[in-house]
């Protein structure tokens, strides 16, 4: 059991505490700290011996001017307990629940002390956060004493906790205090908060001031630092408001983050305290630095919840957060999650491990900078920090893993240093404003999705270490005119390059044995490729829709070219085929191509409209006009999806139903006939078609699905007949006027 004082047995006010004496092992250190930090508090431990139980336990409630019970199942098991605090409860006296454990008050009770205020002190695993609640409760400062007390026996030694030389605790509430010989070091927190101290004399044998160490002593006006300190710790002098001057020795070479106010005037060149986003680094050859700009204040320790080191919860709303030097390794998952007032953060060198999505959804986080002890970024760590311009990754990461800054839309810049290995799944995606980007060579794998929609990337090197690149990799990147992949590669995968529509030329290297389907699909200004010799497949619509594409050299290793691998490829005007080709798929080359077969197979000419069974499967044309045949009597699904060279498209009187997607992003298509047959128009029909400025439906639809004509934003005008008693959800543009007729 820690040693502790005795009751208060004088006349100042003071705290009454109603516990259950099982519950001693819990309570008596909340006392003790109550008394290290001045306040008057009665326990029944001060009983006298020939004292009535029942009259002196109500008198003391009587004279308490403030009644704390300490709930528990142990308390709510005691009569005695329950009926301290009806009584305290009759008397109105103020009062303060706090809670051990969890515990249900009986109905009667419940009823009576729900308004009061309480603490759940067993969810608070960060004593000081818990401490910081109770000595901020209404009404408890009545209770603090007026008198200087130390810790035991009247003697100002008993008010040091020493161990092994270091000056753990000042447990005493002078004014003045002279630190005693042997000690070496100050401690962590060892006077925080001693708002009664105004001055300090630090014994010769101290070395080194802990972080935090007289934080908060806002009355301390006086500190005589001796010539043997070396070191003083991040905050060390923090929120002390009335230190206004202080003499440094010229031993002190580190000065921690901080150490004081930027009010404070120090009398010789003091080592430069470490400024945002900058790690701290020792000078040379012992000569002191030249101090730099102040820094932002530590943020206070109140505003964490901080367990063995790991930074579990940010509690506060600051926008520049400075996080305490040595007390964190580490911080936790999801611990600034959604702090969306944050705009920028210090993490210190103590802090080897960031964890997941450790700061997702930080939508105001501008600038933060990782020291290089940082091992380990967990998976979504920044995830949507939408604000996030730059960020200096340290030397100590080996992998950027899922999602690191998925949708960091603002990022413009990124150093990846030597020390990474691998680039995770969605590492990148989404930050539309990066530019450029060096993949060092010791990167040996970029997952799939890894650079997804970076759509300002306009270059990038990937160093021959490389031997993997994963699906849709680069697909989307939109400005990216030239990649060089690496010789380690043996394979392009699915979508690794789609909708790259700036791309002009790429450089496939010797050892790729195979191109997945849409490896290349939509590389809409990609005009020659060099096919290597080892390639033995092409996959499906793996050049699809590379309309600027004029020639190809399919190498003799080839043997299989998938579905529409070249469809779309309208400027190939010509293409041989090789003898080694075993089978080459539907529609494979778009209808104009000019084939110059040297394999064994029969290719069957591509004609504009691939109907099965009456059904327009495909429209594989790439005329300005399309006639649909009589034969069709239903439109399928993206049949004509993404034609974009399509003005006008007349429908036969025979065709009841046009399909899903059937003409969706048709960018030109300004005119279509839709006859009477038709009876259903499907979900996002017309989607994204531009340019169609008026569409006429017939009294023979009954069925409009969703999103049939968004995005058709030059349609203002639409005549809905009566026949149509179902419409899907936002079927037209906003701005569509929609006239029942």
């Amino acid at each position: 059991m820690e040693k502790i004082l005795c009751a208060y047995q004088g006349s100042e006010p003071y705290a009454f505490i109603s516990y259950s004496h099982k519950d001693k092992g819990e309570v008596f250190p909340v006392i003790r700290a109550m008394q290290e930090n001045g306040y008057n508090v009665w326990f029944d431990e001060g009983i006298t011996p020939a004292s009535e139980w029942d009259d002196h336990i109500a008198n003391r409630i009587l004279n308490a001017e403030f009644f704390i019970a300490m709930l528990s199942p142990n308390y709510l098991e005691s009569t005695n307990c329950m009926d301290e605090l009806e009584f305290a409860r009759s008397k109105d006296k103020k009062r303060l629940m706090i809670y051990l454990k969890e515990a249900t008050l009986p109905p009667g009770p419940e009823m009576r002390l729900s308004r009061q205020q309480a603490i759940l002190k067993y969810q608070h695993s960060d004593t000081s956060y818990f401490y910081d609640k109770l000595f901020h409760s209404d009404g408890i400062d009545i209770c603090k004493s007026q008198s200087i007390r130390f810790y035991s026996d009247d003697a100002a030694d008993n008010a040091f906790e020493i161990e092994n030389g270091v000056l753990k605790k000042y447990h005493g509430n002078a004014n003045a205090v002279v630190i005693p010989d042997g000690v070496t070091s100050i401690g962590d927190f060892a006077f925080q908060n001693c708002e009664s101290l105004t001055a300090v004399k630090i014994a010769d044998s101290v070395t080194s001031i802990g972080n935090f160490a007289f934080w908060g002593c806002g009355a301390l006006a006086s500190v005589y630092i001796p010539d043997g300190v070396t070191s003083i710790g991040d905050g060390a002098f923090q929120a002390c408001d009335a230190l206004t001057a202080i003499d440094l020795p010229e031993s002190v070479m580190h000065l921690g983050r901080c150490a004081f106010n930027t009010n404070t005037i120090t009398s010789t060149s003091t080592p430069t305290s470490e400024p945002m986003n900058q790690a701290w680094i020792e000078p040379e050859h012992d000569e002191p630095a030249f101090p730099e700009p102040p820094c932002e204040p530590v943020s206070p320790i109140t505003d964490f919840e901080i367990e063995n080191g790991v930074l579990k919860d940010y509690l506060g709303n600051s926008e520049t957060v400075v996080i305490p030097e040595g007390i964190v390794t580490s911080i936790g998952d999801k611990a600034f999650s959604k702090c969306t007032t944050l705009t920028s953060i210090h993490i210190p060198n103590s802090v080897t491990s960031i964890g997941n999505s450790a700061f997702s959804d930080c939508t105001s986080l501008t600038s933060i900078y990782i020291p290089d002890g940082v091992t380990n970024i967990g998976y979504k760590a920044f995830y949507r920090c939408r604000l996030l311009k730059s960020i200096h990754i340290s030397e100590g990461i080996t992998s950027i893993k899922t999602s690191v800054f998925e949708w960091c839309d603002s990022l413009e810049s990124i150093h990846i240093p030597d020390s990474v290995t691998s680039i995770g799944g969605s590492a990148f995606e989404w930050c539309d404003s990066l530019k450029s980007i060096h993949i060092p060579d010791s990167v040996t794998s970029i997952g799939y999705g890894a650079f997804y929609d970076c759509k300002s990337l306009e270059s990038i090197h990937i160093p021959d270490s490389v031997t993997s690149i994963g699906s849709s990799a680069f697909r989307g990147c939109a400005s990216l005119k030239f990649i060089h992949i690496s010789d380690g590669i043996t394979s392009i995968e699915n979508y690794t390059f789609s909708e790259c529509n700036a791309l002009t030329s790429i450089h496939i290297p010797d050892g790729v044995t195979s191109i997945e389907k849409y490896a290349f699909n939509k590389c809409k200004a990609l005009v020659s490729i060099h096919i290597p010799k080892n390639v033995t497949s092409i996959g499906n619509n793996a050049f699809y829709g590379c309309k600027a594409l004029t020639s190809i050299h399919i190498p003799n290793s080839m043997t299989n070219i998938g579905d529409e691998a070249f469809f779309g490829c309208y400027a190939l005007s010509s293409i041989e085929i090789p003898a080694s080709i075993e089978k080459i798929g539907e529609h494979a080359f778009p209808s104009n191509t000019a084939i110059r077969n040297k394999s064994s197979l029969i290719i069957l000419p591509v004609f504009d409209f691939d109907v099965k069974q009456g059904t327009l499967k495909r429209y594989l044309g790439n005329s300005n006009l399309a006639v649909i045949p009589n034969s069709v009597a239903h439109i399928g699904d993206s049949a004509f999806e993404d034609c974009t060279s399509l003005i006008v498209v007349k429908i036969p009187d025979g065709v009841t139903s046009i399909g899903y997607r059937t003409f969706a992003w048709c960018k030109s298509l300004k005119s279509i006939y839709i006859p009477d047959s038709v009876t259903s128009i499907g979900d996002y029909a017309f989607w994204g078609c531009d340019a169609l400025t008026s569409i006429e439906i017939p009294d023979s639809v009954t069925s409009i699905g969703c999103k049939a004509f968004l995005g058709c934003n030059s349609l203002k005008l639409v005549k809905i007949p009566k026949s149509v008693t179902h419409i899907g959800e936002n079927v037209f543009p906003p701005d569509t006027e929609i006239i029942r007729i």
